[in-house]
Protein backbone atom coordinates (compact mmCIF):
# COMPACT_ATOMS: atom_id res chain seq x y z
CA UNK A 1 0.00 0.00 0.00
CA UNK A 2 1.20 3.41 -0.81
CA UNK A 3 2.42 5.21 2.27
CA UNK A 4 0.37 8.27 1.43
CA UNK A 5 -2.82 6.24 1.20
CA UNK A 6 -2.01 4.52 4.46
CA UNK A 7 -1.47 7.83 6.22
CA UNK A 8 -4.75 9.17 4.83
CA UNK A 9 -6.67 6.12 6.07
CA UNK A 10 -5.04 6.35 9.47
CA UNK A 11 -5.92 10.04 9.69
CA UNK A 12 -9.51 9.28 8.71
CA UNK A 13 -9.68 6.53 11.31
CA UNK A 14 -8.22 8.92 13.89
CA UNK A 15 -10.79 11.61 13.16
CA UNK A 16 -13.57 9.01 13.19
CA UNK A 17 -12.48 7.77 16.60
CA UNK A 18 -12.07 11.36 17.75
CA UNK A 19 -15.67 12.06 16.71
CA UNK A 20 -16.85 8.97 18.52
CA UNK A 21 -14.97 10.05 21.65
CA UNK A 22 -16.50 13.52 21.50
CA UNK A 23 -19.97 11.99 21.09
CA UNK A 24 -19.40 9.77 24.12
CA UNK A 25 -18.13 12.74 26.14
CA UNK A 26 -21.22 14.74 25.20
CA UNK A 27 -23.39 11.80 26.17
CA UNK A 28 -21.60 11.53 29.52
CA UNK A 29 -22.00 15.26 30.07
CA UNK A 30 -25.73 15.08 29.28
CA UNK A 31 -26.15 12.06 31.55
CA UNK A 32 -24.31 13.77 34.39
CA UNK A 33 -26.48 16.87 33.96
CA UNK A 34 -29.62 14.75 33.99
CA UNK A 35 -28.35 12.87 37.05
CA UNK A 36 -27.67 16.17 38.83
CA UNK A 37 -31.18 17.35 37.96
CA UNK A 38 -32.71 14.10 39.20
CA UNK A 39 -30.74 14.36 42.44
CA UNK A 40 -32.08 17.89 42.96
CA UNK A 41 -35.64 16.72 42.25
CA UNK A 42 -35.14 13.80 44.64
CA UNK A 43 -33.95 16.18 47.37
CA UNK A 44 -37.06 18.31 46.78
CA UNK A 45 -39.31 15.23 46.91
CA UNK A 46 -37.67 14.13 50.17
CA UNK A 47 -38.29 17.59 51.63
CA UNK A 48 -41.90 17.52 50.38
CA UNK A 49 -42.38 14.05 51.89
CA UNK A 50 -41.03 15.27 55.25
CA UNK A 51 -43.28 18.35 55.07
CA UNK A 52 -46.35 16.24 54.25
CA UNK A 53 -45.54 13.83 57.08
CA UNK A 54 -45.20 16.72 59.51
CA UNK A 55 -48.40 18.32 58.22
CA UNK A 56 -50.21 14.99 58.43
CA UNK A 57 -48.95 14.44 61.97
CA UNK A 58 -50.02 17.95 62.99
CA UNK A 59 -53.47 17.57 61.40
CA UNK A 60 -53.89 14.15 62.98
CA UNK A 61 -52.96 15.51 66.41
CA UNK A 62 -55.36 18.41 66.01
CA UNK A 63 -58.16 16.04 64.94
CA UNK A 64 -57.32 13.67 67.80
CA UNK A 65 -57.49 16.46 70.39
CA UNK A 66 -60.72 17.80 68.90
CA UNK A 67 -62.38 14.38 68.92
CA UNK A 68 -61.10 13.60 72.44
CA UNK A 69 -62.45 16.91 73.71
CA UNK A 70 -65.86 16.56 72.09
CA UNK A 71 -66.44 12.95 73.15
CA UNK A 72 -65.16 13.70 76.66
CA UNK A 73 -67.66 16.56 76.97
CA UNK A 74 -70.46 14.24 75.80
CA UNK A 75 -69.52 11.56 78.35
CA UNK A 76 -69.22 14.06 81.20
CA UNK A 77 -72.48 15.77 80.22
CA UNK A 78 -74.58 12.62 79.91
CA UNK A 79 -73.15 10.63 82.81
CA UNK A 80 -72.51 13.65 85.03
CA UNK A 81 -68.98 12.48 85.80
CA UNK A 82 -66.39 15.22 85.37
CA UNK A 83 -63.58 12.71 85.81
CA UNK A 84 -64.52 10.68 82.72
CA UNK A 85 -62.22 11.20 79.74
CA UNK A 86 -62.09 9.83 76.23
CA UNK A 87 -58.64 9.12 74.82
CA UNK A 88 -57.45 8.19 71.36
CA UNK A 89 -54.06 6.48 71.00
CA UNK A 90 -52.66 6.44 67.46
CA UNK A 91 -49.73 4.34 66.27
CA UNK A 92 -48.17 3.54 62.93
CA UNK A 93 -48.78 -0.05 61.83
CA UNK A 94 -47.22 -1.09 58.52
CA UNK A 95 -47.18 2.51 57.34
CA UNK A 96 -50.80 3.14 58.34
CA UNK A 97 -52.11 5.11 61.28
CA UNK A 98 -54.36 3.01 63.49
CA UNK A 99 -56.20 4.30 66.53
CA UNK A 100 -57.47 2.71 69.72
CA UNK A 101 -60.19 4.26 71.86
CA UNK A 102 -60.14 4.29 75.64
CA UNK A 103 -62.26 5.63 78.49
CA UNK A 104 -60.56 6.89 81.63
CA UNK A 105 -62.53 7.13 84.86
CA UNK A 106 -61.86 7.10 88.59
CA UNK A 107 -64.82 4.78 89.31
CA UNK A 108 -65.17 6.37 92.74
CA UNK A 109 -61.50 5.95 93.62
CA UNK A 110 -58.43 8.11 93.24
CA UNK A 111 -56.48 6.15 90.65
CA UNK A 112 -57.54 6.66 87.00
CA UNK A 113 -58.60 3.43 85.32
CA UNK A 114 -58.27 3.17 81.55
CA UNK A 115 -60.51 0.67 79.77
CA UNK A 116 -61.86 0.04 76.31
CA UNK A 117 -65.30 1.64 75.75
CA UNK A 118 -67.10 -1.72 75.68
CA UNK A 119 -65.68 -2.51 79.12
CA UNK A 120 -66.64 0.84 80.66
CA UNK A 121 -70.07 0.83 82.33
CA UNK A 122 -71.62 -1.44 79.72
CA UNK A 123 -73.03 -0.54 76.35
CA UNK A 124 -74.26 2.90 77.34
CA UNK A 125 -70.78 4.37 77.10
CA UNK A 126 -70.31 2.84 73.65
CA UNK A 127 -73.59 4.43 72.50
CA UNK A 128 -72.57 7.89 73.72
CA UNK A 129 -69.08 7.60 72.21
CA UNK A 130 -70.55 6.46 68.90
CA UNK A 131 -73.00 9.36 68.94
CA UNK A 132 -70.34 11.96 69.75
CA UNK A 133 -67.88 10.50 67.23
CA UNK A 134 -70.41 10.74 64.41
CA UNK A 135 -71.13 14.35 65.29
CA UNK A 136 -67.41 15.17 65.53
CA UNK A 137 -66.61 13.53 62.20
CA UNK A 138 -69.50 15.33 60.48
CA UNK A 139 -68.16 18.64 61.74
CA UNK A 140 -64.55 17.77 60.88
CA UNK A 141 -65.44 16.79 57.30
CA UNK A 142 -67.75 19.80 56.97
CA UNK A 143 -70.44 17.63 55.43
CA UNK A 144 -73.75 19.42 55.19
CA UNK A 145 -77.19 18.07 55.94
CA UNK A 146 -79.04 16.68 58.93
CA UNK A 147 -77.77 14.08 61.37
CA UNK A 148 -79.86 10.93 61.00
CA UNK A 149 -79.78 8.57 63.98
CA UNK A 150 -81.27 5.13 64.56
CA UNK A 151 -81.93 4.37 68.22
CA UNK A 152 -79.29 6.71 69.72
CA UNK A 153 -78.46 5.85 73.30
CA UNK A 154 -80.34 2.56 73.04
CA UNK A 155 -78.22 0.95 75.76
CA UNK A 156 -77.86 4.02 77.97
CA UNK A 157 -79.50 3.49 81.36
CA UNK A 158 -82.96 5.04 81.79
CA UNK A 159 -81.63 7.48 84.41
CA UNK A 160 -79.46 9.11 81.74
CA UNK A 161 -82.04 9.16 78.92
CA UNK A 162 -83.05 12.76 79.59
CA UNK A 163 -79.37 13.79 79.49
CA UNK A 164 -79.01 12.11 76.10
CA UNK A 165 -82.08 13.97 74.84
CA UNK A 166 -80.80 17.29 76.16
CA UNK A 167 -77.35 16.59 74.68
CA UNK A 168 -78.88 16.01 71.24
CA UNK A 169 -80.92 19.19 71.52
CA UNK A 170 -77.86 21.25 72.45
CA UNK A 171 -75.81 19.52 69.74
CA UNK A 172 -78.41 20.54 67.16
CA UNK A 173 -78.37 24.14 68.37
CA UNK A 174 -74.56 24.37 68.61
CA UNK A 175 -73.89 22.95 65.13
CA UNK A 176 -76.98 24.34 63.46
CA UNK A 177 -77.93 20.86 62.26
CA UNK A 178 -81.31 19.27 62.12
CA UNK A 179 -81.41 15.91 63.90
CA UNK A 180 -83.80 13.25 62.62
CA UNK A 181 -83.99 10.12 64.73
CA UNK A 182 -85.94 6.92 65.17
CA UNK A 183 -86.37 5.79 68.75
CA UNK A 184 -88.40 3.68 71.14
CA UNK A 185 -87.27 5.97 73.97
CA UNK A 186 -90.12 8.24 75.05
CA UNK A 187 -87.70 10.74 76.65
CA UNK A 188 -85.91 11.26 73.35
CA UNK A 189 -89.20 11.46 71.46
CA UNK A 190 -90.54 14.10 73.84
CA UNK A 191 -87.53 16.39 73.22
CA UNK A 192 -88.16 16.69 69.48
CA UNK A 193 -89.63 19.84 67.98
CA UNK A 194 -91.84 17.50 65.96
CA UNK A 195 -92.44 13.86 66.92
CA UNK A 196 -94.63 11.18 65.45
CA UNK A 197 -95.77 7.87 66.89
CA UNK A 198 -95.83 5.01 64.40
CA UNK A 199 -97.98 2.06 65.47
CA UNK A 200 -98.86 -1.19 63.79
CA UNK A 201 -102.58 -1.94 64.10
CA UNK A 202 -104.14 -4.92 62.44
CA UNK A 203 -101.27 -5.13 59.98
CA UNK A 204 -101.33 -1.45 59.02
CA UNK A 205 -99.09 1.43 60.11
CA UNK A 206 -100.76 4.36 61.83
CA UNK A 207 -98.87 7.64 62.22
CA UNK A 208 -100.04 10.17 64.79
CA UNK A 209 -98.36 13.19 66.42
CA UNK A 210 -96.48 12.22 69.58
CA UNK A 211 -97.09 14.26 72.71
CA UNK A 212 -95.20 14.28 75.99
CA UNK A 213 -98.48 13.40 77.73
CA UNK A 214 -98.14 9.93 76.21
CA UNK A 215 -95.27 9.34 78.65
CA UNK A 216 -97.77 8.88 81.44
Amino acid sequence: MDITVAVRELRAAYHRRLGERDAILRKIEQTEAKLTQLQKEMEILVQVKILLQQSSHFAREQARKQIEGMVTQALQYIFGDENMEFRVEIEEVRGRAEGEFYVVSLYGGEIPVQTRPQDARGGGVVDVISLALRAALLQATRMEGPIILDEPGKHVSAEYSRNVAQFLKELSAAFGRQIILVTHNAELASMGDVSYLVELREGRSHVTPFHATMLA
